[in-house]
């Protein structure tokens, strides 16, 4: 099986090629470049579904495949407490998408208010905080907030499961 991946964050290929290997048994991820198909720091989780969708689209496109994989992580609001969570889409040759997400951990509201009046990128308020250049290409600030007990390969391999059911149960949702 062929997955071309809007990605070349080697955390992020990572949790995909676990999450894929849980159900088959021969994949081949094929990175692509989709850094200008998305937003940079996408807000809400209407944003992030629309960049993980637009980046497993533009993956099928230039590598082909069996599937096109998408991975968005973003911040999202409920009320007054701020999550960073991860979205993943699927899609197929035939244009069919399911979607998926990892758990959600809440950020500091003062902090993120500040990160969006300044313009800024999460990611630069996680390498202030924890201290490590490119954080989101290594652990994630998940590593650094959970003291290491979990990381952004796991988040994106939860969200790339959750993903992947439509496709193994296609009796189920009409795939």
């Amino acid at each position: 099986m062929i997955v071309a991946v809007g990605t070349k964050n080697p955390a992020k290929l990572e949790g995909i090629r676990q999450a894929f290997s849980k159900y088959f048994p021969d994949v081949e991820i094929h990175p692509v470049d989709s850094t200008n198909v998305a937003k940079a720091q996408p807000r809400g989780l209407e944003e992030m579904t629309a960049g993980a969708t637009a980046r497993a689209k533009f993956a099928l496109s230039k590598a082909g495949g069996d599937f096109g994989v998408g991975v968005e992580a973003g911040i999202f609001a409920i009320g007054e407490v701020f999550f960073d969570n991860q979205i993943a889409a699927i899609v197929d040759p035939s244009g069919k998408v399911s979607l998926g997400h990892s758990a959600g951990y809440s950020l500091p509201r003062e902090a993120m208010e500040k990160l969006f009046s300044e313009g800024k990128e999460l990611e630069r308020w996680a390498e202030s905080v924890s201290g490590i250049s490119e954080v989101g290409d290594k652990g994630g600030l998940i590593h650094y907030l959970t003291m290491g007990r979990m990381t952004r390969t796991d988040l994106t391999e939860q969200c790339v499961v959750t993903a992947l059911i439509p496709w193994l149960h296609r009796d189920v949702y009409g795939f």
